[in-house]
């Protein structure tokens, strides 16, 4: 069933050439294009959020055209790279599906950057204001963690040396909104100095990966500050809040603490600093019995069940895997096909208690779940693992 999931997404992202909607691209419509449109902000920030929660989408009466954004590359590879591994007899096809992707991803590098990504998109948040293509520390450690994989797997020189250069200028380019002795958190972009824990976990990473590529071992240092501050605000409960410093964004969310907890376990992986190991277990615990139903279906958050979100359901399964806990792992993939693919291979955006949203957006539903299937299958049955 899964293995059968699994190629009809595939299917789809290569019948729409990995080009797509987002949630976020209300900004790609042609009337913001007007100088009085581009400069209102609160203006453009709600015409973003309407359309973000809108269950119909109207994005081609909008003008809006299907784009090709970093990340969807990127997770795309990931799936490939998976399958290069589970199926030797078809390595020649995805051999070439990731020589494209990685070309692709190449030239999609935010200009005046050698190594850096951001979304095809404009972006109005409450904190900043993102032009499309302007570099992000999330899309790049995204990017980044899919190019690691090729290095790692496939022995490929370009992408290693890709991560090296990432790293290398996430260091010395990308600005910190705390940098001290003990403690390092890096900004979300150049345009802001938000405290976002997961965000800066994913430079945590990239350092660590790319010293595992040859990169200085320097980075470890600045790998294991980033990861002090985020252990330092850690919930006494074992939550992270999605930001700190102040920031009243303290909410915990499912795919935001799946990313956090990705990330603590590679770097532990990948440097061998057990320092932090009771924290990565308090997040843990934390995650299991907070994050899910007793059905063992992500929640939105550890306040709310609905939606059921495609990225949320695509972390899910990566997160569990990674600890062990395949069979969970097979439970929400199994959900997530039954409730959220579409008869054209696709996912659904997300899953209310009474109805479906069904707009087909690569970033955010179809690319992640095409990726967590295919490493999910890597890993083998899960019936054989306890949870």
């Amino acid at each position: 069933m899964l293995q059968d999931a699994l190629h009809r997404c595939r299917g789809y992202l290569e019948r729409v050439d990995y080009r797509g909607y987002d949630p976020y691209d209300a900004l790609l419509a042609p009337m913001w294009r007007a100088p009085l449109l581009r400069s209102a902000r609160l203006l453009r920030r709600c015409a973003q959020q309407v359309l973000l929660r809108l269950p119909w989408n109207l994005r081609p009466l909008l003008g809006i055209p299907p784009g090709e954004d970093p990340v969807t590359l990127a997770l795309a590879l990931r799936g490939y790279a998976a399958l290069w591994q589970l199926e030797p007899a078809q390595r020649p096809l995805w051999e070439q599906r990731l020589e494209e992707l990685l070309l692709r991803l190449q030239r999609l590098r935010s200009p005046g950057w050698n190594a850096a990504w951001g979304y095809h998109f404009p972006w109005e948040a409450r904190r900043m204001s993102l032009g499309a293509w302007e570099p992000t520390i999330v899309a790049t450690g995204i990017v980044t963690d899919a190019l690691f994989r090729l290095a790692t797997v496939l022995g490929w020189e370009l992408p290693a040396l890709l991560c090296r250069n990432a790293a290398e200028e996430l260091c010395k380019r990308f600005p910190t909104s705390i940098n001290e002795p003990q403690r390092l958190c890096w900004a979300y972009s150049p345009h802001d100095r938000q405290q976002v824990l997961n965000a800066t976990l994913f430079g945590a990473r990239l350092c660590a990966q790319a010293v595992r590529l040859g990169a200085p071992v320097e980075l470890l240092g600045i790998a294991e500050r980033a990861v002090r501050f985020v252990v330092e605000h850690q919930l006494l409960n074992g939550a992270f809040p999605y930001a700190a410093g102040g920031d009243p964004r303290t909410w915990v969310d499912h795919f935001h603490t799946g990313y956090v907890l990705e990330c603590l376990h590679a770097y532990e992986a990948l440097t061998g600093d057990h320092r932090f190991h009771s924290a990565l277990e308090r997040g843990w615990e934390f995650y299991r019995r907070h994050l899910f139903t007793p059905e063992g279906i992500p929640r939105w958050s550890s306040r709310r069940r609905y939606p059921v979100d495609a990225t949320a359901c695509a972390e899910a399964i990566i997160v569990l895997s990674r600890f062990g806990a395949l069979s969970a792992a097979h439970r929400v993939a199994r959900w997530a096909v039954q409730h959220l693919q579409l008869p054209d291979g696709a996912f659904a955006y997300r899953r209310y208690r009474f109805w479906t949203v069904r707009i087909r957006y690569l970033r955010w539903s179809v690319a992640p779940m095409f990726a967590a299937l295919a490493e999910l299958l890597c890993c083998g049955d899960g019936a054989a693992h306890l949870d």
